[in-house]
């Protein structure tokens, strides 16, 4: 086994997942017990591009005294899509549970990820509460979804970090810490071993191929038969067994007969769809860009159109000033000239007269003369 990578980052952190099954959005938002969360443990290596993703749902089941959780391992080869929204719209049952700023990372698998439990548990998995019963129904329904949200935390991780990790996804240089699925399966549970499961209604088997197995909740309300005998409760089960080889033999012979070209067209299908989804999300992210854009540039026009009004408004206050200084210059000139022929005009003749009286007046007054002076107009 290659020797493992220094991780450029790691962590484990409370999660809410969110998917669409039936045209019907579902949520896993609280294991059994309540007070605990789903748990995203992610890490990731820049260097090697070898990073894991793994859900853990804490839950109650039969065979385990003590409370366990049930691992959703996402494999790394069948991430087709990695994104990210940094600003999601939170649904409110996922700001309840959260309480925090959080973004969304958006998976889209070419395979729905595989359920483990501890090698302690008896199979199939029961449980021992009804609320682990409402748990299992969702991870079920969740085991069948090849694309889902998970809501983490904002502080958890870094925007550089989910950049990188999206870019080797879309590059396919993602690649898994550890390739080999049985020694993923021993690592687990503190090395005491998971494996992997399929959860099932048990008795409660649905009739149709497309039909979902009834939920734990409908199973508490259906109505028990007021009488039955153990011989026909045998005969049930010998019933029952009969009709499961037989189903599993029709299967085999449906899985034998069916042509590696339909498998193809279907694989193009899913690569063509996968496709259409990658560049839809491409162009939505272009228009959010482009709108952001728009809105910055009409901010900048709004604050040129306000700097342009009090440019205008500053130079028809510098004209009307600059009209005042050429009227006081044109008024300047003509009493220059009037000066350079050697005449007074009249306003400078009583400003000399009352300057001489003034003079004159104060003159006698010091010395104390008697003296009539008479000043006549040249």
């Amino acid at each position: 086994m290659s020797e493992t990578p220094s991780f450029d980052f790691g962590f484990k952190a409370p999660a809410c997942i969110e998917w669409t099954l039936n045209n019907a959005t579902q949520y896993l938002i609280d294991p059994d017990p309540q007070r605990d969360s789903v748990k995203l443990d992610a890490c990731f290596s820049g260097q090697s591009s070898a990073a894991s993703f793994q859900l853990h749902c804490p839950i109650r089941v039969k065979g385990i005294e003590s409370h366990s959780y049930i691992t959703g391992l996402i494999h790394i080869r069948s991430i087709t899509s990695l994104n990210f929204d940094e600003n999601p719209e939170i649904p409110d049952i996922v700001r309840r549970k959260l309480n925090c700023k959080a973004v969304c990372l958006h998976f889209d698998l070419c395979q729905p990820l595989d359920l483990i439990a501890s090698t302690a548990a008896t199979e199939p998995i029961q449980p021992r509460k009804r609320l682990s019963g409402q748990v299992i129904d969702a991870l079920r329904s969740l085991a069948e979804a090849t694309a889902f949200n998970i809501y983490i935390s904002a502080r958890e991780i870094s925007l550089p970090r989910l950049n990188a990790i999206c870019e080797a996804v879309s590059q396919n240089l993602l690649q898994p810490i550890i390739t080999d699925t049985s020694t993923i399966l021993a690592s687990l549970y503190g090395r005491r071993g998971g494996k992997i499961i399929t959860l099932s209604s048990q008795a409660y088997t649905s009739t149709s191929r497309n039909e979902n197995p009834p939920s734990y909740d409908q199973l508490e309300t259906l109505p028990l038969k007021a009488e039955i005998s153990p011989l026909s409760t045998n005969e049930s089960l010998s019933s029952v067994a009969a009709s499961n080889k037989c189903n599993e033999k029709k299967r085999r012979r449906l899985d034998d007969s069916s042509t590696s070209s339909e498998a193809d067209d279907h694989h193009s299908i899913w690569i063509t769809l996968t496709n259409m989804r990658k560049e839809m999300h491409k162009l939505t992210k272009r228009v959010e860009r482009l709108e952001r854009e728009n809105k910055d540039l009409n901010k900048e026009l709004d604050e040129l159109r306000a700097s342009c009004e009090k440019v205008t408004d500053a130079a028809d206050a510098d004209g009307a000033a600059l009209l005042e200084v050429h009227e006081d210059l044109n008024e300047l000139r003509v009493q220059v000239d009037f000066l350079a022929q050697g005449r007074l005009d009249s306003d400078a003749e009583e400003h000399i007269i009352e300057t001489v009286k003034e003079s004159v007046l104060t003159h006698i007054l010091e010395r104390g003369y008697n003296t009539k002076i008479i000043i006549e107009k040249a």
